[in-house]
C-alpha cells in the first residue's frame, strides 16, 4: 500500500502458505502493473498452497487476462534484453528414494518455465511454480523443487533486464 511501490519497475513476492489479499491491495497491486509495473514471483520450494493462492488473486485482478505459459522462443528467454539464452535451464525434482531410502534429487535438462499475464505487447507480471527464491538465497535442499542457484539467478536477471527496459 505503501506510495513508493509505484518508483519501482519490478517487485518481487514469493511465498510458502496460502494468503489472500485485501480488496484495496488487490485494486492497489492491479494498478502499478496497469501503471507499467512488473510483478515477478515465485512460489517457494514450488508450494501448492502459495500457487494456487497466487493463481486465484491474478485471476481476481485480470479476469480477462490469465496467467498463459511464457513460449519456449520468447525473446525473454535470449540474450535480446543483456541476459542469458536461456533455451534450457537445470531443475531440481526430489525423488523418493524407495523404502528406506533418502530422498534424492533428480537434475534435469528443461526450458524454463514462467507463466505470465500480458498487457498488451508486455508482461505485467510473470510467476514460476518452481522455485527460484531458495536457490536465489543459496539454499539447496533436496526436498525444494525448483531451479539449480546459477540458473535460478540467470532467469532473474533476464527478468530484471527486461524490466528495466519497458
Amino acid at each position: 500500500m505503501d506510495d513508493t511501490l509505484f518508483d519501482y519497475p519490478l517487485v518481487f513476492m514469493h511465498g510458502r502458505n496460502n494468503y489472500r489479499l485485501t480488496d484495496q491491495e488487490r485494486a492497489r497491486l492491479k494498478l502499478y502493473i496497469e501503471r507499467g509495473g512488473l510483478l515477478f514471483a515465485d512460489s517457494i520450494c514450488a508450494n501448492a498452497a502459495f500457487t494456487e493462492s497466487f493463481r486465484r488473486e491474478m485471476a481476481a485482478m485480470f479476469p480477462k487476462n490469465a496467467l498463459q505459459r511464457v513460449a519456449a522462443n520468447d525473446p525473454i528467454w535470449t540474450s535480446k534484453y543483456g541476459g542469458f539464452d536461456l533455451s534450457a535451464v537445470t531443475r531440481r525434482d526430489p525423488q523418493p528414494g524407495g523404502a528406506g531410502a533418502p530422498l534424492q534429487a533428480a537434475l534435469r535438462k528443461v526450458p524454463p518455465e514462467l507463466e505470465a499475464i500480458k498487457l498488451g505487447d508486455r508482461y505485467g507480471v510473470l510467476f514460476s511454480q518452481f522455485d527460484l527464491s531458495c536457490a536465489l538465497e543459496k539454499h539447496d535442499s533436496l526436498e525444494c523443487r525448483g531451479y539449480i542457484r546459477e540458473d535460478a539467478a540467470r532467469i532473474g536477471l533476464n527478468v530484471l533486464l527486461y524490466a528495466m527496459q519497458q
